[in-house]
């Protein structure tokens, strides 16, 4: 399991709680799998949501706001077909894996860091050379 330091707050509606709850939302990689939670302490006792894959859009939207974009780019590509390959597999649509390859090799594709470590892994594991997953 790889874990990240990034957490981020967001507000959680909970009836036993008062108005103004958060619960704390982070972001691991396991077994080459996103894994993503959402953590409440209640006052009856924790809540704990998870899930695999990509989390839903508003916990995603608070790890970059709170956490910072990353950008993933290649040190070059010895085959666009097999970046795009890896594209593909994790859920890009065809209409954008095109432009997807281009921003890989220039500005860098942006993401949370533990969504662009995958990625950097499933590519170097097809021997595609990751530049770096940075925040700038």
């Amino acid at each position: 399991m790889t874990t990240f330091p990034d957490e981020a707050v967001v507000p959680f509606a909970c009836d036993r709680c008062p108005p103004g709850a958060t619960a704390t939302v982070s972001e691991t990689i396991v077994n080459g799998r996103l894994h993503w939670s959402q953590l409440h302490a209640c006052t009856d006792g924790p809540i704990l949501e998870c899930g695999r894959d990509e989390p839903p859009p508003a916990m995603r939207q608070a790890l970059l706001d709170q956490c910072g974009v990353f950008r993933l780019r290649l040190s070059g590509i010895t085959s666009r077909v097999t970046v795009m390959k890896v594209l593909r597999e994790r859920g890009a649509a065809l209409s954008d894996i095109a432009a997807m390859v281009t921003t890989l090799t220039g500005q860098g594709l942006a993401g949370t860091e533990a969504e662009l470590r995958l990625l950097s892994m499933r590519l170097d594991g097809t021997g595609v050379t990751t530049l770096s997953v940075e925040c700038p």
